[in-house]
């Protein structure tokens, strides 16, 4: 890895990385507000040693998307000793929003912890739901209502 560009899926250069007056602790990209179902791809990079502290606190998020019930599916993913991502999905963009305020996104507020384990500032991609498989979780049928 250089340590002129960030790591995930779409690379940045380090410098766009660094102390973001508008976001610190993360990077928002995509478009927003526009009609459909919604996402967040999140990518982040912890600093070595630091990957227990980043599932510790991707716990917390958990604990509070429990409680947002138009946030869903959640996941929380390791791809590796440094590098994790969070998939979740909403209805639509208002959904996202109330996500944002609500006690799941409120973590990404705790901008000294980021800075100590993350190695860049997490990234958040805003996406568009285009096509899904809705009705199958685990190889188990889903539960509808």
């Amino acid at each position: 890895m250089s340590d002129n560009i960030s790591p995930g899926p779409l690379p940045f250069p380090a410098e766009l990385l660094r102390d973001d007056p508008v976001h610190p602790g993360f990077v928002v990209t995509g478009v927003d507000d526009t009609p459909g179902q919604k996402a967040y791809y999140i990518h982040l990079e912890a600093k070595p040693g630091k990957g227990e502290q980043v599932q510790n606190f991707l716990r917390d998020i958990l604990e509070g998307v429990k409680k947002e019930p138009l946030t869903g599916p959640w996941f929380a993913n390791r791809y590796s000793d440094t590098t994790f991502g969070i998939f979740e999905a909403f209805p639509d963009a208002q959904a996202r929003h109330v996500h944002d305020a609500g006690p799941g996104g409120q973590n990404f507020k705790r901008v000294d912890e980021l800075h100590e384990m993350l190695a860049y500032p997490a990234r958040i991609y805003r996406l568009d739901v285009l096509f899904g498989k809705f009705n199958v979780m685990f190889g188990q049928e889903a539960v509808s209502k």
